[in-house]
């Protein structure tokens, strides 16, 4: 890469050589020039990547020198350093698409970032430049891939849409007179299955033969053009430019042309009119939305925008919320009973079912929720065990394949049976988790036989073997009957009764050595279980000795 310095003062000029790292940005060769028409003179022979300009200068001075460029050389870089914070400079800079406005002294962190930056945006530009070279395709020919990233990129990269703009109305892409638009984004249906075997699974052929089709009725009509989006592998962009108000007459067109080829009609979102390219990912957005808002159970009816959902009536019933379920859910999984979990399952598809509004967003939703509900469950049966237990499940959950939102034809019966199974997968991990609890607490038992005489907490316990304190607290009394520190005191006691046997044993050391730190708390722990004190325990056991 090439770069011009271009300013008045030498000693600048001399700053900035040794301030930028050049190598380091790529950048092999560097001139300079004393001023704006210097540089102009200089730029056409020696054709520099990058510009970095002063703003006041003699003969032609920082702002006639961007607009040369902009208007000669719009590939070109440039970025501005000047002494000046002066906001008609910046408006400029910014008017000329230039890479940063940098105020002197220079700072050197600051003036290598926007160099590095520039260098990155000229290289990827370059980039798509040679891949346009390379292919010599028309634009019209099968919508080659620079133009598909150029058009994607609207969408995407607001920081572009100056120089993407202006490039697609220089190829010809887009017509010069573009300034309102509307979008609309055609989603395929991915579990299609007989859709795609008609094209062999060739996901390229399919999307070929669409776009064939929609760009046909565009061009026909002067309306706009058709792409795909480079990110989203199902989708399809329609960018309208003229006749936006019979965007609908004319997508209803495009589907009943795609009707008779493939035998489908395919769902359309569409956008409100907006400006080009400005709004063009706030448009976008507002599509996918309205795919995702579309009534599942209405029929025959093939373009959506967001009103569809904004504007349903108020005695229209409103969507099933299944926290409103989870209590029902929960006892049933806990339960391992099939059947529970199955009439669990089916109160719930019936009141969505009842409720006669389903939308590829509420299925996503509803399952993200069932989701968050399963991690619920496990944490609060497990705790700390929980990760384990969901890996577990998850790695079950994998074989099992997930209903897609996005399918035109929404089965609920799909999903209720994937709901059940679903469900039914996690009750059954759990019941294997809590099988397991048995032989744990036969291992916590044998911990506590053994450091009966330390402190034993039930804290420490759960910590030791990363169960929750619950849990152990639960299934220990269900073994032995009593909770785990009253099992810790009979065991001392019973300790107790043997060490007292040993009439050369001072009390204070018995009751240290069996755990109880304080003596008169032994002696009271030892009345509550024996009815006589220690004392008075081992006078009896002497006298019958």
């Amino acid at each position: 890469m090439k770069a011009l310095i271009v300013d008045d003062e030498s000693r600048v000029r001399k700053a900035i050589q040794l301030l930028v790292h050049w190598d380091e940005h790529g950048i092999t060769e560097i001139k300079e020039a004393a001023n704006g028409q210097e540089a102009m003179d200089l730029i056409p022979s020696y054709r520099p990547n990058l510009v970095l300009m002063d703003m006041l200068m003699p003969l032609k001075n920082g702002v006639d020198l961007m607009k040369w460029i902009s208007d000669h050389y719009p590939d070109m870089k440039f970025i501005v350093i000047s002494g000046h914070d002066d906001f008609e400079f910046v408006r400029n800079t910014i008017r000329y698409s230039g890479m940063d406005y940098i105020l002197k002294p220079i700072d050197e962190s600051a003036i290598n970032e926007a160099v590095s930056k520039a260098a990155s945006t000229w290289k990827a530009e370059e980039e798509e430049r040679l891949i346009l070279q390379q292919q010599h395709v028309q634009v019209n020919e099968y919508r080659p891939v620079y133009s598909e990233k150029l058009l994607t990129s609207l969408l995407e990269e607001p920081s572009v849409h100056p120089h993407v703009a202006n490039r697609l109305k220089t190829e010809g892409i887009v017509t010069e007179s573009a300034e309102k638009v509307r979008l609309a984004v055609l989603q395929i249906d991915p579990t299609d299955t007989a859709l795609f075997e008609r094209f062999d699974h060739h996901r390229d052929l399919l999307m070929f033969a669409l776009l064939n089709i929609c760009n046909e009725f565009l061009q026909k009509n002067g309306a706009g053009i058709a792409f795909r989006h480079f990110g989203a592998h199902h989708r399809i962009v329609l960018l309208f430019w003229d006749k936006l108000d019979v965007v609908t007459v004319l997508l209803n067109e495009i589907n009943e042309g795609i009707q008779r080829t493939l035998s489908r009609y395919m769902h359309f979102g569409i956008a409100r009119e907006g400006r080009y390219p400005e709004d063009m990912p706030e448009l976008y957005a507002e599509c996918v939305a309205s795919l995702a808002s579309r009534d599942l159970t209405v029929l025959n009816h093939f373009v959506h925008d967001k009103s569809e959902f904004q504007n349903r009536s108020e005695d229209q019933p409103t969507a099933v919320q299944f926290s409103s379920y989870e209590d029902q859910w929960k006892l049933a999984v806990l339960s391992g009973q099939p059947n529970l979990i199955a009439d669990a399952v089916e109160e719930w598809t019936h009141d969505i079912r009842k409720s006669g509004f389903i939308t590829p967003e509420l299925l996503a939703q509803w399952d993200h929720e069932i989701e968050r509900f399963s991690n619920h469950i496990a944490h609060e049966t497990v705790n700390s065990a929980s990760e384990t237990l969901l890996k577990t499940y998850r790695k079950e959950m994998n074989e099992i394949v997930c209903p897609n939102p996005d399918k035109y034809v929404c089965s609920l019966a799909e999903w209720q049976q994937y709901w059940i199974t679903s469900m039914s997968r996690l009750s059954s991990t759990l019941l294997t988790q809590t099988q397991a609890g048995g032989d744990l607490i036969q291992d916590i038992t044998a911990y506590i036989d053994q450091n009966y005489q330390n402190e034993v907490s039930l804290y420490d316990i759960a910590s030791r073997f990363h169960v929750s304190r619950e849990y152990i607290s639960r299934k220990f009394k269900q073994k032995h009957q009593v909770n785990i520190p009253e099992y810790i005191n009979r065991l001392r006691i019973s300790k107790a009764k043997i060490l007292l046997q040993n009439p050369t044993l001072k009390m204070a050391a018995i009751s240290e050595m069996i755990g109880f730190k304080n003596e008169k708390y032994f002696s009271l722990v030892f009345k509550k279980h024996e009815g006589i004190s220690p004392n008075e325990f081992r006078k009896r056991h002497a006298k019958h000795a």
